[in-house]
């Protein structure tokens, strides 16, 4: 991989990590994404969203060439939201991504997911982890609140996986008066997430 996309990838997951996520939607899209039910993430992930609720609102191939994909979900209305540096983005209730690269082997997509598991267990306050498996793929599942105060985000849940070559990340996170469930949110999304490998 290119050291440009490294850091790439490093600035997309620190973000995912440490800001609520949120900002990374803001400065990825570029102009309004159509809703679809249906997305093929990459060649070897299809999503079938059957929550009405979680709408499709970012979708980025602009790194596929090196293998990395990117789309977030989210729930709720809009809200401004302006951070610590007061860079503006949009806040909604909850929202969801998925970050999903494609690797040589193996051994490299589980050395990149246990990357993004530590950095994740290092900014969080974990209060659950298990595994979980949904449609055939198994999942670490850590379930936790932000350390960050200046997060817009309280809570959050959060799936790790392997598949084959490929390192997933799911990250489901929710304001305070979000009420929701968010493992069972979560969990229901990754029952429709289905794997091919050629």
């Amino acid at each position: 991989m290119k050291p440009y996309i490294k850091y790439i990838l490093c600035f997309i997951s620190m973000t995912l990590m440490l800001t609520g996520c949120s900002l990374t939607s803001s400065l990825l899209e570029e102009e309004p994404i159509e809703n679809k039910a249906y997305l093929e993430i990459g060649r070897h992930l299809a999503v079938n969203n059957t929550n009405e609720s979680l709408i499709l609102c970012d979708y980025k191939e602009a790194l596929a060439g090196d293998g990395l994909y990117y789309a977030s979900w989210r729930i709720g209305d809009t809200e401004p939201y302006e951070n610590s540096d007061s860079d503006t983005a949009e806040l909604y209730d909850a929202q969801l991504y998925l970050l999903l690269e494609e690797f040589t082997n193996s051994e490299k997509a589980q050395e990149n997911m246990d990357a993004w598991l530590d950095r994740g267990k290092s900014n969080y306050e974990i209060s659950d982890e298990e595994e979980i498996t949904c449609n055939g793929q198994t999942y670490l599942m850590i379930t936790y609140t932000f350390k960050n105060e200046n997060s817009p985000y309280a809570r959050g849940v959060s799936a790790f996986a392997v598949h084959d070559r490929l390192a997933v990340c799911a990250e489901l996170t929710g304001q305070e008066d979000f009420t929701e469930d968010l493992e069972a949110i979560l969990t229901g999304f990754l029952e429709n997430c289905t794997y091919n490998t050629d």
